[in-house]
This record gives structure tokens, C-alpha cells and sequence, in this order.
């Protein structure tokens, strides 16, 4: 899936430099005020600090404090780093009516800060690899917010240069748009070379997001229901828990299937994830992250439950910002088992369902639609 970098590629309005500008046109201003003593150019000057910048980036959208503190910025420009700031907006699918003001996309320094529609969104696993089989765990966001961090603390090795960063994303829903309108705000922020096992930096990373989805909400008329501030996040090596299936309370509770699980806690990320060793990874995904986005409803399918040669999944409707839910069971990284020749047993089916009722209890969807029976896949053609 496309990073960043593919993201402002594709962008049908090119991106505005306005650092190495700025910080250019304020040196010279300062002298010449300096100089003059005027109280014009004194003003002026004030406009072109760091944060009266960011205030502006973004259509007013950026938490200003949070994004200062992150990138070792100071509001007037003196005493801390340099900011370079670009700021650019995009458009979606031209099946979706954004409020204005949506789509946007800012960069500063080495944060990076995107907020669209939730069914308007491009690619939004495309700042991840956590849906690989052998990444790392997301981390559900506490307080209320329908969110979820991925911190580089996998020890997985690098997968190119969008592979080992911190990144977040929160939906809020936005009951009065319908999905022609966007559904709801999705935030996602991301960021690069910090010391990503900082609690600090985990923290201020993530109340940029929830900060910048409750700025989106006033800015574009949204009344969904936002969280409460965050205080800790925790790490995918603190939370991501590895123990034996009997004593799981979080994404895991209620498997049989595996003697060993590795699992999160359960709360409402619009993506999950629960390990059954050396066997599957059973995911959730809502909204936005049913993955591949194709004409097929289900993401890469069309129908609600069914079964391929390396997964076989359910769905569920859920409305709003969450839209259609999907409910995955895929064959751990490097097997070599195929489930045309050796499908689910009915305890990993069993396994499948209850991790997929359990999450859409928690998520407010209707009870998920799963076979019965263990799905056995076609054969593929010829």
C-alpha cells in the first residue's frame, strides 16, 4: 500500500514550502524592523513565527501547543528548532461530497498530520504494516476514542522507508453525514526518526490526532461524540500481551482453539488484532480499514462470510463512521498449510466467532454474519 510520500504524489495540488520561505523573509523583516523600529513591521514579523504558522496550517486544524512540543518548536521561533511546514489539500473519491476544509494534509518537520472523511479516506493502512502477519500489534487508545497507535518496538526487520515509524489514526463519527458526505473524521498522524519508546512522544503524538479530529469536528459542523484527554499510551511490547488462552480478557477472551494467545486490550479501535500461536491471527476492521478498497463491499470481497485459500472471514453492519465491519481469520506468516486442502476446525471457526461477536458487541454493530460451519473455499480456476 502507498506511504506517505505516494500520498503527496498524488496529491492534484502541489505541495507549498513554506519553511525554508519563511524562516528566509523573517530574518530579513527582523532586521529591517530592527532597523525602523516600526510597530507594522513588528506585527508582520509576529504572523510569520512558528506558531502563528501552524495556527494557520491545516485550516486552523493543528493543536498548536502539542505540535510545538513534539517537533522542539517554539511559538515564537527563538530558543528551539527550525520548522518546516508544508501545507496541502487534496481531493477524494468524487463519490464523496468533504465538507470544505477536507481533505488536508500538513507537514512539519518530522511529524505528519492527515485529516479527511472516513469514507473519503485514500489509504489509510498505508501508513502501517501491522496488517502483515508478522507485524506488530496496534495499540487501542484509552479514553473513549475509537483510535490506535503502532509503535516501532517490533524488532521486526525494515520493510523500506514507510516500515519503522510511529504512527496513529482516530475515526470519530459524525452521525448527521451519511457515507456520501464522509461518514465521519478520520486523523491519521505519523511520525519519524524520535525515539518512538519515549512515553512522551508516544503520548504527544496521539493528542496531536485527538486533538486535531476535535478541531476538524467544530471546523466542518461534525457533532459526533469525541474522548476524553489521553494521558499514557501504552507500547505494542507493554500491551501486546503474550499468555495462556484460558487467562485472555482482551481481544483473545473466550478462545479455545491455541493453548498460547497474544493480544491487546479490548476496547473500540477501528482495528484489532488477536494471535492464536502457530496457527491464525484472527483481525477486525471498521470503516475506513476494511482493506482494499475496491468496488466489493467487504473490502477485497462481495459477499458477507466465505473463504479463501489463506483466511475466511465475516462482516457485520455497524453505521456511521464504522460503516461495514469485517472479521478476519488468516493463516499465520510462513505457513504452509492452505485451507482448501485443510480448512478451520471447528474450534478455530468457533474461535473466529467469538472473537468476531465479542468485537462487535463492543463496537455498537449488529450481531456478525458467519457460516455455521466451518467455510471450505473453492477450488481455484485454471
Amino acid at each position: 500500500m502507498a506511504g506517505f510520500r505516494d500520498q503527496q504524489q498524488r496529491s492534484d495540488v502541489g505541495w507549498s514550502d513554506l519553511g525554508v520561505r519563511a524562516r528566509r523573509i523573517t530574518a530579513a523583516a527582523a532586521a529591517a524592523a530592527l532597523l525602523a523600529g516600526g510597530c507594522g513591521a513588528y506585527v508582520w514579523i509576529k504572523e510569520q513565527t512558528p506558531g502563528a504558522r501552524l495556527a494557520e496550517a491545516c485550516g486552523g486544524m493543528l493543536p498548536v501547543d502539542e505540535v510545538l512540543a513534539l517537533t522542539g518548536t517554539t511559538a515564537s521561533g527563538f530558543g528551539g528548532n527550525d520548522l518546516d511546514l508544508s501545507s496541502n489539500t487534496y481531493d477524494v473519491s468524487p463519490t464523496v461530497v468533504e465538507p470544505d476544509g477536507l481533505a488536508t494534509v500538513c507537514q512539519a518537520n518530522d511529524l505528519s498530520v492527515q485529516i479527511e472523511s472516513a469514507s473519503g479516506s485514500r489509504d489509510p493502512l498505508g501508513h502501517y504494516v501491522f496488517q502483515r502477519l508478522d507485524g506488530p500489534l496496534p495499540v487501542p487508545l484509552p479514553g473513549g476514542w475509537s483510535g490506535f497507535l503502532v509503535p516501532d518496538e517490533s524488532g521486526l526487520p525494515a520493510y523500506g522507508d514507510d516500515y519503522g515509524k510511529l504512527g496513529t489514526s482516530v475515526l470519530l463519527d459524525c452521525p448527521a453525514w451519511d457515507r456520501r458526505h464522509g461518514s465521519g473524521i478520520l486523523v491519521t498522524a505519523r511520525l519519524t526518526d524520535s525515539d518512538t519508546a519515549d512515553p512522551a512522544v508516544r503520548r504527544g503524538l496521539v493528542r496531536i490526532a485527538t486533538g486535531a479530529a476535535e478541531r476538524a469536528a467544530q471546523a466542518t459542523g461534525c457533532d459526533g461524540d469525541p474522548g476524553g484527554r489521553i494521558g499514557e499510551v501504552g507500547s505494542t511490547n507493554a500491551t501486546a500481551e503474550h499468555l495462556p488462552a484460558d487467562r485472555a480478557d482482551g481481544t483473545c477472551e473466550g478462545v479455545t482453539s491455541q493453548p498460547w494467545v497474544l493480544e491487546t486490550a479490548a476496547r473500540t479501535a477501528p482495528t484489532e488484532s488477536c494471535v492464536l500461536e502457530g496457527s491464525l491471527v484472527l483481525r477486525s476492521y471498521y470503516g475506513p480499514f476494511v482493506r482494499d478498497h475496491s468496488e466489493a463491499r467487504y473490502g477485497e470481497w462481495d459477499e458477507a462470510t466465505g473463504a479463501t485459500n489463506f483466511g475466511a472471514w465475516g462482516s457485520a453492519d455497524c453505521g456511521g463512521a464504522l460503516g461495514d465491519a469485517v472479521y478476519m481469520a488468516e493463516l499465520v506468516e510462513d505457513s504452509d498449510r492452505g485451507l482448501i486442502d485443510t480448512p478451520l476446525t471447528r474450534s478455530e471457526h468457533a474461535d473466529l466467532r467469538t472473537f468476531a461477536e465479542a468485537s462487535a458487541k463492543r463496537h455498537g454493530c449488529r450481531p456478525p454474519e458467519i457460516s455455521t460451519e466451518p467455510p471450505v473455499p473453492a477450488e481455484p480456476p485454471d
